[in-house]
């Protein structure tokens, strides 16, 4: 019997992306508009931005998009600060890097990103990358308690 993905089969959630490229994040909100409708996206171009938002409770995300690569502070010092933070610690996070650096990445584990992905060079690819986090995220796994 094959399952079927259908918008109201899934309550509305809470997506953040920490990316300072412009041109990306438009492409990224599109992508989400498109894929996942049941979901409100917040983007913020700092990460420092972001952690303030994060100390109300009611803003907190089931999901957040970061970008390694950016200026101070950069997506590694963001993760380090939420995954220290106990309020904070079990949102998953997924890193998005453009360059291929092997210590990066595994520091990126180490600090606790729950995935790290290569951005996408194309909107092909960007759609299935999104498609693949709807089906794994919204459906397949269990996230934390939401307050």
């Amino acid at each position: 019997m094959a399952l079927t993905f259908t918008p109201e089969s899934i309550p509305e959630r809470l997506v953040y992306l920490v990316d300072d490229d412009e041109e990306d994040a438009f492409l990224f909100e599109l992508t989400v508009q498109e894929v996942m409708p049941f979901c409100r996206l917040r983007i913020f171009s700092n990460g420092l931005i972001m952690l303030e938002v994060l100390a109300d409770p009611k803003d907190r995300p089931h999901l957040i998009f970061l970008d390694m690569h950016m200026p101070y502070p950069d997506g590694l010092e963001i993760l380090m600060n939420l995954k220290i933070n106990r309020q904070w610690a079990d949102i998953p996070v997924i890193m998005l890097t453009g360059i291929e650096d092997q210590e990066q990445i595994s520091l990126a584990y180490q600090l606790g990103a729950q995935s790290v992905i290569n951005k996408p060079s194309t909107q092909s690819q960007l759609v299935d990358i999104v498609m693949s986090v709807r089906e794994y995220w919204f459906k397949t796994v269990r996230l934390p308690n939401q307050n």
